[in-house]
């Protein structure tokens, strides 16, 4: 492997309120002269840069929700008309493709920028100036690191900001749970129990903002691609009064005519459910859940296609061979609590990991220690089975 390619890596771009035709420009430029340097992405939480087009339909309304949300990500603003907006970098619609790769270049500039200027404030504290003026090899170094910190700051909006807490304190473990039926979460749940009902169509959900439909049998989601990655995530976070919400069954022609009619996006309902259930929780559980007591995980979740929380590998291997208690996953996998709360709630979201019922007692520090030991020396060799490497 050269130098180069050691520390080159595509950069992940999404786009936002894009027409078909540019939507096709722009996979056109990505799989050509972008090819290896930079990679279309759907997701606005994991890219590190932004295409938004401003002409769009409310294309000036959900700007100013796009950037309070994501004031500091790198973004291309396409437009007829110039743009001054800063932080931004102006390409003239319709797009010409080499002045759209220079954007990208200056975008992927930007980025670097960020990272090493991150970084260096955070090694500034604990290192010295000569230490921060070695050359080349500390930038690279510095840049690694910072890739590494970017990550984990896009795993928090999933994950949360909580450090772990001491269990024993009753005041501290109130902190951890949260009530799903209180938040939108809590109603999407609902409106999959209704639509488990149906073996055809699908349920509406009215009262939103804009149109959502379900089908649990087919395992779709049916809505618009400002529901999936601008006012959907703020709506998560707020408790929910369900009194404006309702739901309408639709059969199939009904479904695929909405569908059409609406040009919505479809995507499978069990990656919806488990975005909505890490935005609810944000590390924590829902309420109620005893943390002694052996998680059962029915099987391994779709990881190709979910959000892959920190450390969701390790506490699924952990799970399928050991069911163990929340509070003790965290302690033999030697982790955060807040990954092992957050994995939980995804996964117990779309049911496929549960507390079990019966009683049991908590493990004693022996016991612990002997589940600690062995759990470290068949983990890494379950993780790798599972993963056919």
């Amino acid at each position: 492997m050269t130098m180069k390619n050691q520390y080159h890596k595509a950069i992940n771009i999404t786009t936002f309120g894009m027409d078909q035709r540019t939507q096709r420009i722009l996979e056109m430029v990505f799989h050509g002269p972008g090819k290896d340097d930079y990679l279309l992405i759907k997701d606005i939480p994991s890219a590190a840069a932004c295409v938004f087009d401003l002409d769009s339909l409310e294309g000036q309304n959900f700007w100013k929700e796009y950037r309070v949300l994501y004031p500091l990500l790198p973004t291309i603003i396409l437009s007829l008309n110039h743009k001054e907006i800063a932080g931004t970098i102006y390409v003239k619609k319709p797009i010409e493709i080499d002045k759209l790769i220079k954007a990208l270049k200056k975008v992927g500039q930007l980025i670097k920028e960020q990272y090493v200027k991150k970084t260096a404030q955070k090694l500034s504290t604990t290192s010295s100036a000569h230490e921060l003026s070695q050359g080349v090899h500390d930038t690279k170094l510095a840049t690694e690191i910072a890739l590494e910190n970017e990550e984990e700051n896009l795993h928090q909006q999933y994950c949360g900001y909580n450090q772990d807490i001491n269990l024993a304190k009753s005041g501290n473990i109130e902190k951890i749970y949260y009530d799903p039926s209180q938040y939108l979460q809590g109603f999407f749940e609902k409106a999959v129990v209704v639509s488990q009902q149906f073996e055809q169509g699908g349920i509406m959900i009215e009262g939103l903002y804009a149109p959502v439909i379900l089908n649990y049998k087919k395992n779709k989601i049916v809505c618009c691609k400002q529901t999936l990655d601008n006012k959907l995530r703020t709506m998560t976070l707020l408790p929910l009064s369900h009194s404006h919400l309702g739901m309408t069954t639709l059969n199939d022609t009904e479904f695929e005519k909405f569908v059409t009619n609406h040009q919505l996006l479809v995507q499978p309902l069990d990656k919806f459910l488990w975005r909505i259930a890490l935005w609810t929780a944000r590390g924590r559980v829902a309420k109620g859940t005893d943390l002694y007591k052996n998680v059962v995980l029915l099987h391994w979740p779709n990881l190709t296609r979910l959000i892959v929380t920190p450390y969701a590998l390790k506490i699924s291997a952990l799970w399928v061979e050991q069911p163990s208690s929340l509070v003790e996953t965290a302690k033999i996998l030697e982790i955060p609590q807040r990954y092992v709360f957050a994995f939980f709630s995804a996964a117990s979201a779309l049911k496929l990991a549960f507390v079990e019922r019966r009683l049991e007692t908590r493990f004693s520090t022996k016991a612990t220690s002997k589940l600690i030991l062995n759990a470290k020396r068949s983990l890494f060799r379950r993780i790798l089975a599972r993963l056919h490497i």
